[in-house]
């Protein structure tokens, strides 16, 4: 009995030490609601596990988009690129894959496209960064999101690694309209700088408004604790005064040379070779100080250090700088010599550095054209394998439908092989475009140059000046060349500094520039460098050796759809033969790129440009008419 009752009390006692156990053993399960209202802030490995052990605690929960996007966002922030973008596009697959599309998984998107774009930055792969950040900017249109200013901040930047300038602007404005961004004055005076950088000769050409957003970054820093950007801010200031005022431009130096003993260098936002650009600003000091030594010493410096190290735009401008300051330094030391020699090197540097961008944008083509190839071989493929299961499962009760769905799946790889042979026709054509436009700007330098020597020889006062507007309008060139299409307004301009220079330097004549009063310039586009030719071709072989003074007129009219019409004329002294067919017996190198290139755009034959000879229409005329058509879009 005592045993029995023993035993009892033992099982008892081991059932109560049991419920508590179950008890506990019971797992939690959130509902929906809870999962979605919560915050995960801070943002940390722990608050990113707690909001893991929810969604596992049922699996009809919604949450997983928000988790790997969250967590690729927190791998982008402590720079852990490879599983950033791990979690991000994971995220990403998890939302296309899902059944029901809740707004909060497609709000979380958001963090994962920004995480992508942020790593691709960061990689200087700035097309793939704008094409992940626009991505999220779409998303992030729709929902109450913060990181919206940041996302136009970052297109903005990519736009100006990319060089498009115009679309820079635009999402730089937007974020100077956007109060909540600009409550950070690190972020304000930031893009009010490069609004106002943007706005400077040799980028838009706009000195009142370069002047504007300049002093107002500079009033804005004065008046709040972030004083880093004050030796850019008054460094671009003294830029845009150079030429113009010397007071002024001397000043804004001497006031960078100061911010910068202040300065702390951000790894997050300094750009790189701060320091050797302060070192150019403060060696044009030093050249109207008197110590001119100690400048070019500290610029032979900067260009050796940057020569052969090209990273981007910031880094171009540092070395055209102190190219510039080293020219005015041999000039005050009277050592023309050398003064001439570092404009050559400059002119070289110039053209060297338009042709790496070339090739980049090359490379660039062909790595996207092998990857979109890629893509289409794997689409193939699947396409295939999933015909071919069908087949096989149909096959025991309809034989007509297999021979139906392998002549459907030959079509389709003709199609394929079709739509492939026509994308590598494209890239051949839009290859040979860019390579024949190369080849031009070596051709006009190569002119400009010799004039400019000839000018050294006697003219040196003369040669200053025409150096410094080449120096302008090679600029232009080159930026403009860079392009596969240009506005009508930008090129007009190039063509009226090419004239101007002529004009002023090489032959006495008058020029006229004629629009069709129904053309909007701002918003026509044509590919760089095609009028330029003929205007050389007027000048050189044409007015240079006429008996009176000579005249070049230009007219660009509205042509068919696609098209404008120009007609160059001038007074010179003609050719011997009609050249309808331009096959005349002298042929400049820069008119036959200028015909390879129209017959690419065109593909009409060779009776692309007609050239007049003045004297055969009426016998008291001389001179010379050119007519071909430019294509052309507007937007």
């Amino acid at each position: 009995m005592i045993h029995l009752k023993l035993a009892t009390n033992i099982v008892i006692r081991f059932l109560l030490c049991c419920i508590p156990f179950c008890v506990c053993s019971q797992e939690i399960k959130y509902t929906q609601q809870e999962a979605d209202s919560f915050a995960i802030k801070p943002l940390n490995e722990e608050n990113l596990e707690k909001f893991k052990q929810i969604l596992k605690s049922d699996d009809q929960l919604l949450g997983w988009v928000k988790y790997y996007a969250y967590l690729g966002y927190r791998k982008a922030v402590i720079k852990e690129h490879d599983s950033a973008k791990l979690y991000a596009n994971k995220a990403i697959d998890v939302f296309q894959n899902l059944k029901t599309q809740h707004p909060n998984e497609e709000k979380s998107l958001v963090q994962a496209y920004y995480a992508l774009g942020y790593i691709a930055r960061l990689e200087e792969r700035f097309e793939e960064s704008t094409k992940n950040m626009l991505s999220a900017l779409k998303i992030a249109e729709n929902y109450p999101v913060r990181l919206k200013s940041y996302i136009t901040n970052t297109i903005a930047n990519n736009k100006l690694s990319l060089g498009n300038n115009e679309q820079a602007l635009l999402y730089l404005k937007r974020n100077l309209g956007d109060s909540l961004f600009i409550k950070s004055p690190q972020a304000e005076i930031t893009n009010l700088t490069k609004v106002g950088v943007l706005y400077l000769e040799g980028y838009l050409n706009e000195p009142d408004s370069a002047t504007f957003y300049l002093k107002k970054a500079l009033k804005r820093s004065l008046n709040t604790e972030y004083k880093n950007n004050l030796p850019y801010i008054y460094g671009n200031l003294a830029d845009h005064f150079r030429g113009k005022n010397q007071d002024s431009t001397l000043y804004y130096y001497r006031q960078s040379k100061v911010a910068f003993e202040d300065f702390i260098i951000d790894k997050n936002s300094t750009p790189d070779n701060t320091d050797l650009y302060q070192i150019t600003n403060d060696s044009y000091v030093d050249i109207f100080e008197n110590r001119v030594s100690k400048a070019v010493k500290n610029l032979n410096y900067v260009i050796d250090s940057l020569r052969n190290n090209i990273q981007d735009r910031n880094d171009r401008d540092i070395l055209r700088t102190a190219y510039d300051n080293l020219v005015l330094g041999y000039e005050k030391k009277k050592d023309f010599k050398s003064a001439s020699s570092v404009l050559k090197e400059k002119m070289a540097f110039e053209e060297d550095f338009h042709q790496i961008q070339l090739s980049q944008q090359l490379e660039k083509l062909e790595l996207a054209f092998d990857t979109k190839k890629k893509e289409e071989e794997i689409s193939s493929l699947k396409r295939e394998a999933e015909t071919a299961a069908t087949i096989l499962k149909q096959q025991r009760f309809i034989s007509y439908s297999a021979i139906a769905a392998g002549l459907l799946l030959l079509g389709i790889g003709l199609l394929v092989y079709k739509q492939s042979r026509l994308k590598e026709k494209f890239k051949l054509v839009s290859l040979e475009q860019r390579l024949l436009r190369s080849q031009m700007n070596p051709h006009f330098l190569f002119n400009a140059l010799t004039t400019a020597s000839m000018l050294v020889d006697g003219k040196a006062e003369k040669a200053k000046a025409y150096i410094i507007k080449l120096a302008k309008l090679l600029r232009l060139t080159l930026e403009n060349s860079r392009e596969d299409f240009v506005t009508l307004d930008s090129e007009i301009e190039a063509l009226n500094s090419y004239l101007q220079l002529q004009s002023d330097f090489s032959e006495k004549f008058d020029y006229e520039i004629s629009l069709d009063p129904d053309l909007e310039k701002e918003y026509v586009n044509i590919p760089p460098m095609l009028i330029q030719p003929f205007l050389e071709n007027a000048v050189i072989h044409g007015i240079r050796n006429a008996k009176e003074r000579g005249t070049i007129k230009v007219a660009i009219k509205k042509g068919n759809t696609g098209v404008l019409e120009c007609v160059i004329s001038d007074n010179g002294v003609g050719f011997k033969t009609n050249r309808n067919s331009f096959n005349g017996d002298h042929q400049s190198l820069s008119l036959k790129i200028v015909q390879e290139r129209l017959a690419l755009y065109h593909k009409k034959g060779n009776r692309l440009i007609n050239l007049i000879n003045l004297k055969e229409i009426d016998s008291k005329l001389r001179g010379t008419r050119v007519v071909f058509s430019i294509p052309c879009y507007t937007y």
